[in-house]
């Protein structure tokens, strides 16, 4: 999967805002003539599977073999008594799931992502356990972003769907959350690949930046560059992008991705500042200032710390 951006012109800003509100987003998997479905709703919505076999359950000794929002295969071998009741098995579940969440949807299991929006993914990829659930390899489910609100003087919208492929086709049309009314859909067209790296290996760096008299430091360039220390493999991807430039906006303001894990020196232009970080691992965000604050100047005149020698005498 890759995150897919799509940048969204709206033609006739006030007489569009006169009748609709919100931008809806619908995506096809299966090339321009679609069928399309909508990858929007009234608020961000977690990815969910409901099973088609309601309780009580007979499982124990069987497997559930799932993935959630990308990450690597989960195994859970159910030791319960049989038959068990969906409580119970719910319960079970929830101290063995990572990620997710097990509940009941009238008798049945239904298993949700702990995250919201497109980055949220759950889908079942094997195991013994699946007809008495009632599920099927193959079952998958993606989130829902926040349709996207129409703003006074604003023409452009910029929208990631994060759990896309550079095949996938995309349609938008205009939306009324009041009375429900829908436009017609512009026409089908292809996003441009943001990244092919699937969300968990990525981490957003945030760069604040304000001058000795409190103002923020518009324009000013922050760069990344990559060590290659040691060389990361991520998803079949060799890490070998050499650098990654932004610039700080009107209030100071910048932000971008990184990979989880790599070393970069960062750099941030019109001053002496030149650091080595680590980019962190876990988490969904971190900032650039504390990171660059802990760390050594490489430009600094490193002293070593050896201990002097015992004097002795014959």
């Amino acid at each position: 999967m890759a995150v897919i951006k799509l940048t969204i012109y709206v033609s006739n800003l006030s007489n569009v805002m006169g009748l609709f509100d919100k931008i809806q987003v619908h995506r096809s998997e299966s090339g321009e003539l679609g069928p399309f479905y909508e990858i929007t709703a009234s608020s961000a919505q977690a990815a969910k599977l409901i099973g088609s076999v309601s309780s009580p359950f007979t499982v124990n000794g069987l497997t559930l073999k799932l993935k959630v929002d990308e990450g690597s295969e989960q195994t859970i071998t159910f030791v319960t008594a049989d038959p068990i009741n969906i409580d119970d098995l719910v319960d079970f579940l929830n101290t063995n799931l990572i990620g997710a969440t097990a509940s009941e949807d009238v008798g049945k299991l239904k298993i949700s992502s702990d995250v919201t929006g497109t980055v949220s993914v759950v889908e079942i990829t094997g195991g013994t356990a699946l007809t008495a659930l009632g599920f099927l390899v193959g079952d998958r489910d993606t989130g829902e972003d926040a349709r996207i609100s129409l703003q006074t003087g604003v023409t452009e919208y910029q929208y990631d769907d994060r759990s896309g492929d550079h095949d996938y086709y995309y349609k938008v049309r205009y939306y009324n959350s009041v009375t429900f009314a829908v436009s017609s859909f512009g026409p089908a067209v292809k996003g441009d690949v943001g990244s092919v790296l699937p969300p968990s290996d990525l981490i957003k760096a945030v760069v604040d930046l304000a001058s000795l008299d409190g103002k923020p430091v518009a324009d000013r360039e922050v760069s990344f560059y990559n060590k290659y220390v040691p060389p990361l493999v991520l998803s079949d991807y060799m890490i070998v992008g050499a650098e990654v430039k932004l610039y700080t906006d009107r209030v100071g303001h910048a932000e971008t991705m990184l990979v989880k894990g790599s070393t970069v020196v960062v750099s941030i232009a019109g001053t002496n500042i030149v650091r080595e970080i680590v980019v962190p691992t876990t988490g969904t965000e971190f900032k650039v200032n504390d990171a660059i604050a802990a760390a050594d100047d490489l430009f600094q005149i490193q002293i070593p710390d050896i201990p002097a020698a015992v004097r002795r005498t014959l």
